[in-house]
């Protein structure tokens, strides 16, 4: 009785391991090719009336699931993202600046602050309900570090 549960196992146990090996699948990849999203003409407008963007044509146009509108715009090496909802109003614009890019009080006032940070990277933020402000990411030190500044380089929290 003793060699037959013995062979039983060694049996359950070799054919796990046999089952075990991963299996090819020969299923064919295709790529997916997303397709161009036009924003509505009332949006269009409002992002043409804008004089920073006017005549603008290479805009991407993304929607997001709350019902907005967003142009990503790259301009004089700045990504910008400029946000409207879905009636054509402005809502927020978000751009980014490289490291070696950002607006001279806010760099001066960061300087003072913190002498031995470097500047990773930073956005400027524009929203209809605030007034602008930057947003700066910072190494000080091995401590990474977020700063707000308003457009006049004072920090605010």
């Amino acid at each position: 009785m003793k060699k037959v549960t013995v062979f039983m196992c060694a049996a359950i146990f070799t054919s796990g391991i046999a089952f075990a090996q991963q299996q090819k699948t020969s299923a064919k990849k295709t790529k997916v090719i997303a397709k161009k999203i036009e924003a509505p003409a009332n949006v269009k407008d409002a992002f043409q009336q804008n004089e920073q963007f006017a005549g603008t044509t290479d805009a991407v146009w993304l929607k997001t699931s709350a019902g907005n509108w967003i142009a990503s715009v790259n301009k004089e090496n700045i990504k910008t993202a400029v946000e409207y909802n879905a009636e054509g109003t402005w809502i927020a614009t978000r751009s980014e600046f490289p490291a070696g890019n950002v607006p001279e009080p806010v760099l001066g006032t960061l300087k003072n602050k913190y002498p031995s940070a470097v500047v990773k990277e930073g956005w400027k933020i524009e929203r209809a309900d605030v007034a602008s402000y930057y947003k700066i990411n910072i190494d000080d030190n091995g401590t990474a570090k977020t700063v707000l500044l308003n457009d006049a380089g004072t920090i605010v929290d």
